[in-house]
């Protein structure tokens, strides 16, 4: 003969086990919420170039710029630059600064912090030393491209 289970036992022991079920698919939910931000985190890459590779970006920049190719040097920027900077604004401001049509030789190099990231700046200067030229190399999608260009 089976021992028989008063009706109040068996539904005692059912909120039990819903609890557990939701601990198990809270658990499996943060566990999976945890992979995408550590993949996410690790797919970025780093937020600062090495200085030879950013001092390229910069040269192959102003090369663009110097060589009457502002609209190429444009295409070649992050797309907060381009956001913040059109296509034809860029152009005009290109225009406006004829120091930045002639040879710039590359000054130094310093860490920034834009926000909460550290960005990587590099300083350019005019033949003559009356007009630097601050440029910021950002990561974008893997590529290192120019993301703020500052040329009183």
């Amino acid at each position: 003969m089976t021992p028989r289970v008063c009706h109040f036992e068996r539904t005692r022991l059912r909120p039990a086990r819903r609890a557990g079920k939701a601990l198990l698919v809270g658990l499996v939910a943060l566990a999976a919420l945890l992979a995408v931000i550590l993949w996410t985190v690790w797919r970025r890459g780093p937020s600062q170039p090495s200085m030879a590779a950013g001092q390229a970006v910069c040269d192959v920049f102003l090369e663009q710029i110097r060589g009457g190719k502002a609209a190429e040097a444009w295409q070649a920027t992050t797309a907060e630059f381009k956001s913040a900077e059109g296509r034809e604004s860029f152009a005009r401001y290109v225009q406006a600064r004829p120091y930045l049509r002639q040879p710039l030789l590359f000054g130094s190099v310093q860490t920034v912090a834009i926000g909460d990231a550290p960005r990587t700046e590099f300083l350019y200067r005019a033949a003559g030393g009356e007009h630097s030229v601050r440029i910021l190399v950002a990561n974008e999608g893997g590529a290192w491209r120019v993301d703020r260009l500052a040329a009183p």
